[in-house]
């Protein structure tokens, strides 16, 4: 049914031949590759042109030029990401991996991407691949697929740095200091991606690849917004789950009644710490359904009791799930440095961490993840046509 779907989304965004939003700059990228001039539009590209690159070799491959084209071929990184997830998956908690995957392919915030032409499908898909690399113990070809992600989007290689704590946190914790030789194998290949990083850094004088677009996207600072949208989002799509994990808090708060004070703190910092000031944050709140809802919340205090109410809830609720191995709670440490790193509010920002912490949590009792799975789809379908309609985007 979800491949049908699938099918169906490609043949529903052929008959779209409008650009939505950044597609304009990423396209013309891929047609000026495909004409043979490879002149780099740093005036608006931020990321390396990895992707445009890789598209524009698959186009010329098959002698195709149009956008429907380089939207297939995005829709192919679909694939190669949700067969990623499966097999990390797959490692991970076998015999969970056919109903996680389908809740892959029907994540809400992800599904729009796989059709249009965003660098953030392919990404994907290289991060989740170097997870099942570092997993089975084939770290230099996880070192090779993060050196790719640099080329495709450069900020993420924060991943670089959770894969290499997932690679040496056994040897270190069974020998610390004494297992040295151990953990210095393991974590040399994760040294390739971080150099390669430094390098263009230096070499282009900031993270963003456009100069221009520094200002908006700027290398070293540390914002709170995405922070909480990130919580939040992650409450939104993941209700039942929240409800039984405050069962859980419940349990605890009675048995250390001091953890009352974990959702005071954070609503308090969510009420006095979120900020939209971003101007791109600030741009058609009537179109960009994240825009409306961050600067509603950023500008009505009811709203912004309720945004910060639900950070608290899904905060407390999601905290008890389980990771495996027990070590991958290095996600939380990482994932904060990449989300506070932005300025600007995005869900697509939150793709990677929610993804890896998908691919890594227990999950719930089936009807609660077979729940999950209907409460995606539906919203997946109707946010999917309300893109390709041109109604709203994310």
């Amino acid at each position: 049914m979800l491949g049908a779907l699938y099918v169906a989304a490609i043949l529903v965004m052929r008959r779209r031949p409008v650009l939505f939003t950044d597609e304009l700059d990423h396209y013309s990228q891929i047609a000026l590759f495909l004409r043979g001039d490879f002149r780099v539009l740093t005036y608006y590209l931020t990321t390396i042109p990895g992707y445009h690159a890789a598209v524009a070799a698959i186009l010329w491959l098959c002698g195709a030029t149009s956008l429907d084209a380089a939207r297939l071929a995005n829709a192919g990184f679909g694939l190669a990401a949700a067969a990623g997830f499966h097999a990390l998956r797959r490692q991970l908690w076998p015999g969970t991996e056919t109903l996680a995957t389908a809740q892959f392919l029907v994540l809400p915030i992800l599904v729009p991407l796989f059709f249009i032409v965003y660098t953030d499908v392919l990404a994907l898909a290289l991060v989740v691949w170097a997870a099942w690399a570092t997993w089975t113990q084939r770290r230099w070809l996880s070192a090779l697929l993060l050196s790719a992600l640099i080329c495709v989007r450069q900020n993420e290689v924060v991943w670089a740095g959770f894969l290499a704590m997932l690679a040496v946190w056994p040897a270190w914790t069974a020998g610390r200091w004494h297992a040295w030789r151990t953990i210095l194998a393991r974590g040399l290949p994760y040294l390739v991606p971080v150099a390669g990083f430094l390098a263009f850094w230096r070499w282009n004088g900031s993270i963003s690849l456009s100069p221009r677009q520094s200002a908006l996207h700027p290398d070293l600072s540390l914002h709170a917004g995405n922070l909480f949208f990130a919580v939040f989002v992650a409450g939104a799509l993941l209700p039942l789950h929240v409800v039984a994990g405050l069962r859980e808090f419940g349990a605890a708060l009675r048995r250390q009644p001091w953890l009352l004070a974990v959702p005071i703190l954070i609503f308090t910092a969510f009420w006095y710490g979120f900020h939209v000031d971003n101007p791109y944050n600030t741009v058609s709140p009537g179109y960009y359904v994240r825009n409306g809802l961050l600067l509603a919340a950023d500008a009505d205090p009811a709203v912004r009791m309720a945004g910060g109410a639900g950070v608290a809830i899904a905060a407390c609720g999601l905290a008890f799930t389980r990771l495996r191995p027990a070590w991958a709670a290095w996600l939380y440490p990482f994932a904060v440095v990449f989300l506070a790193a932005s300025w600007l509010i995005e869900q697509r920002y939150l793709l990677v961490p929610l993804v890896l912490w998908l691919a890594f949590r227990q999950q719930r009792r089936r009807a609660i993840e077979w729940a999950t799975l209907a409460l995606w789809l539906v919203l997946a379908v109707w946010v999917f046509l309300g893109v390709a309609n041109g109604r709203f985007f994310l």
